[in-house]
């Protein structure tokens, strides 16, 4: 434990030289004003700006967890991974340190996000009063949500160039966008970038008072399928980092 701490520090003091702080404040505040002045101009029912609101944060994370994650490695290249390697005794603990570190930098972003444009839109347009509790559970479902995707690009970027990892993520958003469709009935339970469009829409749907179209038995096998995912793709990076050397930083 005190070695993971130790490299959690580590990861930290690194990161502080890089923009990997400034993402996680620009991107949230960028949607957050984006959204409340479109929201000024063109006003909608408060159901539909809430909900359009979280789709589009749902959407774009695959993509924005890409490049998070590049931006978590590329300190990395410089040394050709040898101060990443290097530090930890135990070698599993250099990854989780990372992984731990971009996870919840992941939540103060999220929680960003959904927070500062929850307290805009009641404050500034006034159009519902804050609601805590609501805010909390999108923020959790979100976050929660998206653990395989956080594991799956660290590996990624670990192991191969960035643009890899950001093609992928681009390709992941498109999908999750397509998963809230009809498209992704009996689909999007295997796939870890519409974890998180699929459970808010269910949030969003009970919130609003809308009886969702599922049975509790779904949700359950739906959950437990989500489960057994992101389990997988957390062994499989373990076991892939156990043989992990570095990579060639002249790509």
């Amino acid at each position: 434990m005190k070695e993971l701490l130790r490299l959690i520090h580590l990861e930290f003091y690194k990161m502080k030289h890089t923009s990997f702080f400034f993402l996680h404040l620009l991107i949230p505040l960028f949607g957050i004003l984006v959204f409340l002045c479109y929201y000024k101009i063109s006003p909608h029912s408060r159901e539909s700006e809430l909900s359009s609101y979280v789709i589009v944060l749902t959407v774009a994370l695959p993509l924005v967890i890409s490049v998070v994650c590049a931006q978590a490695v590329s300190p990395e290249e410089g040394n050709h991974f040898l101060v990443f390697l290097g530090t930890a005794v135990k070698r599993k603990h250099a990854f989780l340190a990372k992984w731990v570190l971009v996870f919840f930098m992941g939540l103060f972003g999220m929680a960003l996000a959904v927070g500062g444009f929850m307290a805009g839109y009641s404050l500034i347009l006034k159009r519902c009063e804050f609601d805590f509790s609501f805010m909390v559970m999108i923020i959790l479902v979100m976050w929660l949500g998206s653990t395989g995707m956080y594991v799956m690009h660290l590996y990624l970027n670990l192991w191969k160039p960035k643009s890899i990892s950001i093609g992928i993520g681009a390709v992941e958003s498109v999908l999750s966008a397509l998963m809230l469709t009809g498209l992704g009935d009996g689909l999007w339970q295997f796939l870890p970038c519409a974890f998180c469009g699929r459970w808010e829409g269910l949030l969003m749907r009970y919130w609003f008072k809308k009886s969702p179209p599922v049975t509790e038995e779904f949700i359950r096998h739906s959950f437990a399928v989500n489960i057994i995912v992101t389990a997988g793709i957390m062994l499989i990076a373990a076991a892939g980092f156990y043989f992990y050397e570095g990579r060639r930083t002249d790509d």
